[in-house]
């Protein structure tokens, strides 16, 4: 069931706050309670007259680490679920409606950890003189075009969600919809904490902002940035274009992104850090029920949170490339299997050796229901 435009909660796994309150082989019943007591609560605050529904799917994934830069991980395999989605929607009125979602998934970090659930987004959207109004926890505009257009999150994420240039959720208020009545020029405005689906923390606050250009069903651009600026002197910024041609053949996206940080320090020299990346994904459809998928990842400079990246680590001492390809095969309504290799190799690091290459043959199994 296609998840509609509603408000949304989220329930992630990847909490290290949580992981006290699931040992001791009781986790799992308590995360069994508090789902079921989410569930009743949400049957419960139906109004009369009120659309609910619950949908959902999760992401499976036998994996083969068949060569790593880090020699631990080196040779691993198994299974893990890389996600779990809960979802309920309710139309509240006929202008205001809601969403809850809850998500689970495995760490990610070949640990033994078990899954650790979360909270994630919340928050009501309603009709505004034409457009939507959001107010909650939420994605904001960094990813959501390209996202709805590269189609395969089951796969892998989209570049910057991998490598953490940006928060997949936030705490904030928005404004979306188009300028014009042709709906040529949708646009997304949103005003947040910058502190992701936690508690706001610090005194900086970030400003996200993108517009496209959407002259047909075949052809689409937009345009993006954001910036951050807290009071201890540090600011950050994201500036992004992405274009994507579409039919009944497939879809072609390209993006470039440029990163900037920068920190004021009174008794030495700023520090400026600059980032660019570029990707470019292909998906040809075959038939009904297969898909050719291909994906290109190139970033110009280290991530030094590339060890902290789930599921697939990257190296964080050089640049790193990543390459991934794909079969999806369509079993039945809403149920895939995606064979699929990932590849990274690295270019000349900034300190250190080079690091081996990276490789990945995986199947994952994607359902919703």
């Amino acid at each position: 069931m296609p998840l509609t435009n509603f408000t949304e909660v989220y329930f992630e796994v990847d909490n290290p706050t949580l992981k006290s309150f699931y040992q001791g082989g009781k986790g799992m019943k308590k995360v069994a309670i508090f789902v079921v007591a989410i569930l009743a609560l949400g049957l419960m605050t139906i109004p009369a007259g009120a659309q609910g529904k619950f949908d959902g799917y999760m992401i499976a994934e036998y994996f083969s680490v068949l060569n790593h830069h880090d020699e631990d991980i080196q040779d691993r395999h198994g299974l893990w679920l890389r996600r779990i989605y809960l979802t309920y929607n309710n139309n509240l009125t006929d202008t205001i409606k809601m969403r809850l979602r809850l998500e689970m998934a495995s760490p990610g970090d070949f640990s033994s950890a078990t899954l650790d659930p979360f909270v994630k987004d919340a928050y009501l959207s309603s009709k505004l003189a034409g457009q939507e109004l959001r107010v909650g926890i939420f994605g904001p505009p960094t990813f959501e075009a390209i996202e709805s257009v590269w189609g395969y999150r089951p796969l892998e994420k989209t570049p910057l969600d991998l490598q953490k240039w940006r928060s997949s959720r936030d705490f904030g208020i928005a404004l979306k919809g188009n300028i014009d009545s042709g709906k040529m020029l949708p646009y997304f405005l949103m005003f947040g904490n910058g502190s992701s689906n936690k508690a706001e923390d610090n005194k900086g606050k970030v400003l996200y902002a993108s517009l496209g250009f959407n002259p047909s069903k075949a052809f689409f651009l937009e345009a993006y940035v954001d910036s951050e600026h807290t009071k201890d002197g540090k600011s950050s910024g994201v500036y992004q274009g992405f274009a994507a041609v579409k039919g009944d053949w497939g879809r072609i996206g390209f993006q470039y992104t440029h990163r900037n940080y920068k920190q004021k320090l009174d008794d030495a020299d700023d520090v400026k850090e600059e980032w660019d990346l570029i990707s470019a994904f292909a998906v040809f459809s075959a038939s009904e029920k297969l898909d050719i998928i291909a994906r290109f990842d190139k970033l110009m400079e280290p991530n030094s949170s590339g060890h902290k990246i789930a599921y697939i680590p990257f190296a964080d001492n050089a640049p790193s490339t990543l390459i991934i390809g794909a079969l999806a095969v369509t079993v039945a309504k809403g149920v895939q299997v995606i064979p699929n290799v990932k590849y990274v190799f690295y270019g000349d690091p900034e300190e250190g050796d080079k690091p081996d290459d990276d490789f990945y043959a995986n199947m994952t199994l994607y359902f919703k229901f």
